[in-house]
């Protein structure tokens, strides 16, 4: 029994093992993020709903404190992963703390940050620390990397714990130096110590969280089919025509962001800075999308509006499309620049961008102008499409290239 309980000694994975999947232990992980990610969408759609433009900041600053502890997670995985007895104890320590993380957001709309964020954060980094600890004591040339995220790790958890006990007029300027702080620790971390990650297990991850986010604009879809089939009396044309948009929509962007082969631009094209431009640029694209779902719901009440529904704030057609053309104009103008800066061979990057932002404005002129939202909205489904076909000659003859 004993040895069975022994812990073997840690080991940095192979980063060009082949065959290397997200394994059940991150997918359970994941689960929470599936919570956390729906509470931030949700409160930011009450916002918007309420035409409180502030939302927009709340909405960020909430993403970012689920998507920061998401990504600690996920990198340290991906470079290492034993899964021994102990690092599965671990994780499910830090899954507590994520799910305090995701209590929190629920509150945060109302709240702000609280006692149980910052608990469920000090949760997750003293699990993290346990195994960075592993590490600088068992892997050969490891010892700083290791070293700075121990001491980074307990640093910023103690930033945030004085927090709470900050004056209310310092607490919003030391939120944002807090953030930064955030930000800035990973690269110092591994500012000497950067390759011990695996471009495919990488980008699957990430991809991963990327279905996760879309997920929001699935349960947007499935409300306006739901609110239509019970309050409505044209919920025959309401569910085809518009539930049918908006599903064409989330399915325009998960072939757009999948026809990026992300994994193996990593692979090709592995240097320093692009491991911080493929992590921190996701942030932008993670929350666009989520933001996306949120608007969907928007789109529900401006067409719930226009059928005299009972019990709907009145929504204008022109501000839910504004909405949710401004979180696809982020996503697209996102994932081109990130697809840019990672893959310096990509030629089609720029045309297809204003392309498609080109349509993005004339769909929302148009609904302005007294064009139904349903209309716009096809309309608007042209910009992914036009990127995703530039996207995939580009992927042709980039591939073409590295082959020779």
């Amino acid at each position: 029994m004993i040895g069975r309980l022994s812990i073997k000694p840690i080991q940095a994975r192979d980063t060009s093992e082949p065959n290397r999947p997200s394994t059940t232990l991150e997918l359970l992980f994941d689960l929470v993020y599936v919570i956390a990610v729906a509470a931030a969408a949700n409160g930011f759609y009450n916002r918007l709903s309420e035409h409180d433009l502030s939302g927009f900041l709340t909405f960020i600053i909430a993403f970012f404190i689920l998507w920061n502890a998401w990504t600690s997670f996920t990198w340290f995985a991906s470079g290492y992963d034993p899964d021994d007895w102990f690092y599965r104890l671990s994780v499910m320590f830090q899954m507590f703390g994520s799910l305090m993380i995701a209590a929190n957001i629920h509150q945060f709309y109302e709240q702000g940050l609280t006692w149980i964020g910052v608990t469920g954060y000090a949760i997750m980094r003293l699990a993290s620390c346990s195994q960075w600890w592993r590490v600088y004591r068992q892997v050969p040339g490891h010892q700083k990397v290791a070293g700075r995220s121990i001491f980074g790790l307990l640093s910023l958890q103690v930033f945030w714990i004085s927090w709470l006990f900050l004056p209310a007029s310092l607490q919003r300027p030391a939120l944002f130096l807090f953030i930064l702080a955030e930000l800035i620790m990973p690269m110092w971390a591994r500012s000497e110590q950067f390759n011990n990650w695996h471009p495919g297990h990488i980008a699957e991850r990430y991809g991963l969280l990327t279905i996760i986010v879309l997920g929001e604009g699935v349960v947007g879809v499935s409300n306006s089919i739901q609110y239509f089939l019970v309050n409505s009396a044209s919920a025959a044309s309401s569910i085809m025509f518009l539930g049918s948009s908006l599903v064409a929509l989330v399915f325009s962007l998960w072939w757009l962001y999948f026809i990026v082969p992300f994994a193996t631009i990593l692979n090709k094209e592995r240097r320093r800075h692009g491991l911080f431009l493929f992590g921190y640029g996701h942030f932008f694209i993670f929350a666009s999308i989520a933001g996306l779902g949120s608007m969907l719901n928007l789109v529900t009440e401006a067409v719930a509006a226009d059928t005299s529904a009972p019990g709907y704030q009145i929504i204008s057609q022109p501000y839910a499309m504004g909405m949710l053309m401004g979180m696809l104009s982020v996503f697209l103008l996102t994932l081109t620049i990130l697809r840019e800066l990672t893959c310096h061979k990509s030629r089609h990057n720029i045309i297809a961008v204003l392309v498609a932002l080109t349509i993005v404005g004339l769909s929302y002129m148009a609904v302005v102008q007294g064009l139904p939202i349903t209309y716009g909205i096809w309309l608007s489904i042209l910009a992914p499409v036009v990127m995703i076909w530039y996207f995939g000659q580009d992927n042709k003859q980039w591939l073409v290239k590295e082959a020779r």
